[in-house]
């Protein structure tokens, strides 16, 4: 286990901060590490300027009393020691300018000796405080396997996609991921078909449709400019058309299963196409159907 430490001390896994470092390092360790715990020692900011996060990980690391051999990883970091005021370990002493040099280089040398012993007694502490920041960044470095994470993508996307939307958990999750990439996939018919497979396990074809408007936009005859603002009789349609998303069930189901089915579609969609199209959802079956007596409907799940 100590030639696996010093292996990893001279990679690049050391210049990560030190929550990352301590994750990977359990991993690379794998079942030799179960048996050895992890101290955490703060040796503080101000005595020496680091370069990096980590500055050490030692093994063996015999903790207080204990004949265990566990593995210590030094960071440079203040300590609960350096927060804690310093008349707390230093007790304020007024300096004697008769003291030799001797004198003086002997209560720094006591000084440092008191320090270190400070350092070590903090150490289950720090490494508590430690450990809970590596919760915190857990979520950030698992954030679709740490069940915190998930939590807070699910109340993210509850309050961007809105509460009224009838969505499952797993269902929120996947659209928020999906708005995450949706300059890509505004608009792209063959991608949004997967996309509403993915979301809502159903089957679908998309496809544009002419838009028809309804009523006319012509005025009265001696007010109006032919070809302009006046026309002949007929249809009108818009230079804009609307989507048409058919809705692929193996087999039969509840009306009402349908009707939902039909509104989440319209609500996923509308973060994916223009505002000015309409989303049209129909359904067809692709099993056969059969008619059965008052069990099938004309038109719904029964045709000639």
């Amino acid at each position: 286990m100590e030639e696996i430490i010093e292996e990893i001390k001279s990679s690049k896994l050391p210049h990560f901060i030190g929550e990352v470092y301590y994750e990977e390092l359990q991993d690379l360790l794998g079942k030799e590490g179960e048996h050895h715990q992890f101290w955490i020692q703060c040796c503080g900011m101000n005595s020496r300027s680091f370069s990096q996060d980590v500055i050490d990980s030692s093994f063996p690391f015999i903790a207080g009393d204990q004949l265990k051999e566990d593995v210590l990883i030094e960071l440079s970091r203040n300590s609960l020691y350096h927060q804690l005021p310093e008349i707390f370990f230093h007790p304020l002493v007024i300096s004697d300018p008769t003291m030799s040099n001797k004198e003086v280089v002997e209560a720094i040398k006591k000084n440092r000796e008191l320090e270190e012993q400070n350092l070590a007694f903090f150490i289950p502490f720090d490494t508590f405080l430690f450990q809970e920041k590596v919760k915190y960044t857990n979520r950030f470095l698992h954030l679709f396997t740490n069940k915190d994470a998930t939590r807070n993508i699910f109340r993210i996307a509850r309050t961007l996609i809105q509460n009224r939307i009838r969505f499952s958990k797993e269902q929120y999750y996947k659209l928020f991921l999906n708005l995450c990439n949706s300059e890509e996939l505004k608009e792209n018919l063959p991608e949004l078909e997967k996309l509403v497979q993915s979301i809502l396990g159903v089957n679908c074809e998309i496809k544009y449709t002419r838009k028809e408007l309804d009523g006319s936009i012509f005025g009265a005859i001696n007010e109006g400019i032919l070809g302009i603002n006046l026309g002949l009789t007929g249809n009108l349609y818009s230079e804009f058309e609307d989507l048409e998303v058919t809705l692929l069930f193996e087999d039969s189901k509840e009306f009402e299963e349908i009707a939902l089915f039909q509104e989440l579609t319209k609500e996923i969609l509308r973060f994916f196409v223009f505002a000015n199209r309409d989303v049209i959802v129909k359904f067809r079956f692709t099993s056969i159907v059969t008619n059965e007596l008052s069990e099938s409907y004309l038109g719904y799940n029964f045709c000639l």
